[in-house]
């Protein structure tokens, strides 16, 4: 039975699918159809426990978090960014298409249970600068952390701040990580284990530092789930 989003975005939506433009036909959810659905791929193989890097040849931590283990607890994404999964996130953001928040949080939540994690005391989303967020209209980390919670029967709680507006995008991963290193902080204490959600992991920089503020406002532990990850430069050959 379609949920009440999807008879939602039926009704104001247009109905040619907002990935490929071909007629929705049956199956469609948050106006993409089933087909585009269909190729929206998990990753494969064994993941590092540590920080989740993909397609690993033997199971345990990567050499670069044996080498230098993160600052988080683990770290899991459901799929690489890349193809079908890689559009439906920049629709989401880019495009403006809210109404993706709730199925790509399905991913989400399925990627968690598949790790065997514990329930969270807390989910927060990783945050956006309040410029950005005026300009867009919405945060889709918040929007994704939001259903996530509903899934995990865990409260939300947008704790964090974002003091510095610029893009990552772009960035170098040594640029990266020098904006990041100051660019967080918590509202409020927190307390227990933290969950903290963003769309894509890229370098772990905003990760790292979004880890850090929680940590300093007292949770135990944080672990971090994403939507995608993308390759880690220092992983290729």
């Amino acid at each position: 039975m379609p949920s009440w989003g999807d008879t939602l975005a039926s009704t104001f939506l247009p109905a040619v699918c907002g990935r490929c433009g071909l007629a929705l036909g049956g199956g469609h959810r948050a106006s993409v159809c089933a087909d585009c659905w269909a190729t929206v791929l998990p990753h494969s193989g064994e993941r590092c426990p540590a920080c989740g890097r993909p397609e690993l040849s033997e199971p345990g931590p990567c050499l670069v978090c044996r080498d230098s283990p993160p600052v988080w607890t683990a770290a899991v994404s459901f799929g690489p960014y890349d193809g079908a999964l890689r559009d439906l996130i920049l629709l989401l953001k880019m495009g403006k298409r809210d109404e993706l928040a709730g199925p790509l949080a399905e991913l989400a939540a399925a990627t968690w249970r598949g790790c065997g994690w514990p329930r969270p005391d807390l989910v927060v989303p990783a945050p956006m600068h309040w410029w950005r967020r005026w300009r867009r209209g919405f945060n889709q980390a918040e929007r994704l952390a939001d259903a996530l919670a509903g899934h995990l029967c865990a409260p939300l709680r947008a704790v964090l701040r974002r003091h510095g507006g610029s893009p990552q995008v772009g960035r170098s991963r040594s640029e990266r990580l020098r904006l990041s290193s100051r660019g967080f902080s918590a509202r409020r204490p927190v307390q227990g284990s933290v969950l903290l959600v963003d769309d894509v992991l890229t370098t772990g920089a905003t990760a790292a530092a979004c880890t850090r503020a929680l940590l300093r406002a007292g949770a135990e532990e944080v672990r971090i789930l994403t939507l995608a990850r993308t390759p880690d430069p220092r992983s290729l050959p």
